[in-house]
């Protein structure tokens, strides 16, 4: 049910951003996500992305952030954690640099069905942008996502795998310090992937990223390559 509730919110987010986008960019972006266990309560979430745009031809975002995990049971999880993420945008005057601090908490339900992985998460996020000055928002974050063998052994502990997921962005608190809207970002992607073992999965994907900013809507097409360890 949720599932089905959260495409429904993707296609409709869909229609209307890319009826009204203005422009569009390309690039690529690496995300290497680490799970390492504590004890059987706890774990300690890392992943850093680096992104590029204007067709592959520049750096443009890193993305660094970890979290503190506490397992209330073998399918529900909640985080504290802490992001940043830095930005070079071009200028007349050449490249600026902005930077971004986000305080986070985060709820997860992850659960198996036959051979599928199922995942859904909630994310609560305080943001503090610095440019001329600091300003503060607060942004509430959906994802879901579904990882299917394709060809693989009996447990999928290895093979190959597809996945298909969606996170949607919403603006809840202080929407006129971003891009004055409710809506912020929808992100549907695809992907196929190797998992080697049970500690390691790697996959490349395609995704089409909607965007509201204050003087227009963007569509971002994403290539990516995701590599996940959990030890």
């Amino acid at each position: 049910m949720y599932f089905k509730h959260l495409l429904l919110i993707s296609v409709f987010s869909f229609l209307i951003i890319n009826s009204n986008a203005q422009s569009s960019e390309t690039g690529g972006w690496l995300f290497l996500s680490h799970t390492q266990k504590v004890t059987d309560k706890f774990d300690i979430l890392t992943d850093l992305q680096l992104r590029t745009a204007d067709q592959y031809t520049y750096w443009k975002n890193v993305l660094s952030r970890t979290a503190l995990n506490y397992n209330l049971s073998k399918k529900h999880s909640v985080a504290l954690g802490y992001a940043y993420l830095g930005e070079w945008e071009k200028s007349d005057e050449g490249k600026e640099y902005t930077r971004e601090h986000r305080i986070y908490q985060q709820y997860q339900y992850a659960f198996k069905h036959k051979k599928k992985e199922f995942s859904l998460r909630g994310r609560y996020e305080q943001r503090f942008i610095k440019e001329e000055s600091v300003l503060f928002s607060q942004r509430a974050r959906v994802f879901a996502s579904i990882q299917a063998p394709l060809i693989a052994n009996d447990d999928f502990s290895k093979g190959l795998y597809v996945k298909f997921q969606d996170e949607l962005f919403l603006n809840v608190h202080h929407k006129d310090n971003v891009n004055g809207s409710v809506f912020d970002q929808n992100r549907p992607y695809g992907a196929l992937g190797f998992r080697a073992s049970k500690k390691l999965d790697f996959e490349v994907g395609y995704m089409r990223l909607f965007q509201r900013e204050a003087d227009g809507d963007i569509n971002k097409d994403i290539m990516q390559v995701m590599l996940s360890t959990s030890f």
